[in-house]
């Protein structure tokens, strides 16, 4: 999900709480109730709060089970892995595939791009590897699945200073800013303080390069965050609000990076426990959205095709993300070899994955175009903003 400047809020609809105007001096704007997406504790469970402890359990399973040894940290992580790639992130990737390719209405609108896009992910991979660039394929992917997951906690950010009226400029500026610095810290140092994610960069670090950048970055972040600070505390000195969901926001998906890229886990787990947030987060969107658009009009099959059937019962819905879900990340798993030797059976294997690992990159395309509020008024009426 991208910010809403280019399509706002992509979410969801509001529980509208009554406005209070309280009266005060001249200098003091006036003060609103507290508004949330869905409803207050819809967004804590999905959109804050539960989806950061989904995360945070993650990690702390993988970190108990190192009691029991390093052979069972490490089948336990795996066991992680496959929860989490099976039931929240191949599922969530079928969200966005039910709602264009599955909608005969957006097939009818965007068939050419879609089909386009479609034929271009799946045919990437492969040649990428054929022409020995799989490490720069990897390492797009990294880059491009961590700027995923920052534009959609950014467009709730946007969404909750829509909903709570938090328009001031320099408060624009300075959120997009902290948010940015707090969140990218983290990542961009941790191959300073992980082999494995160092590994993946196409050139060696320097030590002493790397410990300037390092410390360049924290002082900049440090510098931001004392700004914000202060600007929250004369905030609060003058009587204006805060905006406290955006500030739970700010308090559950910002720590979980710290931690997470300073944990020695392995980068697969790192990976998989910095998504699940992301995961959670639009499992619930796209729900939203399936309600309004599918689960409302008496005769919408006829209009959106097998969209309307799938999207319109959770129970449907469900089974047929699972079974995606199996397509994509179980069947791979039948079909790659080792026991053939070396060289051909692991450019094979490589060609597979990278084949049936196409529709997350396609995921985050679509996912970056399909939510343009602001030049698609049907898509306002489905959100209902």
């Amino acid at each position: 999900m991208r910010t809403p400047e280019v399509y706002p809020d992509c979410a969801c609809r509001l529980t509208t709480m009554a406005t209070t105007t309280i009266e005060a001096p001249a200098t003091r704007i006036q003060t609103q109730a507290v508004t949330w997406i869905v409803s207050e504790r819809a967004d804590l469970l999905w959109f804050t709060l539960g989806g950061a402890a989904a995360a945070y359990l993650f990690w702390a399973v993988w970190r108990f089970a190192a009691t029991y040894g390093p052979g069972v940290q490490h089948s336990v992580l795996l066991g992680l892995v496959a929860i989490w790639a099976i039931a929240f992130d191949e599922t969530h990737g079928f969200a966005t595939i039910s709602r264009t390719y599955f909608d005969a209405e957006e097939r009818e609108r965007r068939g050419r791009w879609l089909w386009g896009s479609l034929a271009f992910f799946f045919a990437l991979g492969p040649v990428l590897i054929l022409l020995h660039l799989g490490d720069w394929l990897e390492l797009g992917t990294e880059l491009w699945g961590y700027y995923h997951i920052f534009k959609q906690h950014y467009g709730f950010m946007m969404m909750y200073k829509k909903k709570n009226r938090d328009f001031n400029r320099i408060d624009l500026r300075l959120d997009k800013i902290f948010f940015a610095a707090a969140f990218y810290y983290p990542f961009l140092t941790y191959p300073f303080h992980d082999k494995e994610a160092a590994a993946l960069l196409p050139f060696p670090l320097p030590p002493r390069a790397g410990a300037i950048f390092e410390n360049l970055l924290l002082f900049l972040l440090i510098l931001i965050t004392l700004v914000y600070v202060a600007r929250q505390f004369m905030k609060w000195r003058e009587g204006l609000t805060l905006n406290w969901p955006k500030q739970i926001l700010f308090g559950a998906a910002i720590p979980v990076n710290f931690l997470l890229f300073r944990s020695h886990m392995p980068l697969l787990g790192v990976y998989a426990a910095a998504t699940i947030f992301h995961n959670i987060q639009y499992h619930r969107l796209v729900w939203f959205y399936n309600q309004n658009k599918y689960g409302q009009e008496a005769h919408q099959g006829r209009k959106y095709g097998l969209a309307a059937l799938v999207n319109s019962r959770w129970l449907a819905y469900l089974a047929c993300a699972l079974a995606y879900a199996a397509i994509f990340d179980v069947v791979p798993r039948f079909i790659l070899k080792t026991e053939f030797g070396a060289g051909d059976v692991n450019l094979r294997n490589q060609v597979i994955f990278s084949f049936f690992a196409a529709p997350g990159l396609l995921h985050y395309w679509i996912d970056g175009h399909i939510w343009k509020v602001r030049s698609d008024p049907e898509l306002r009426t489905h959100l209902q903003l």
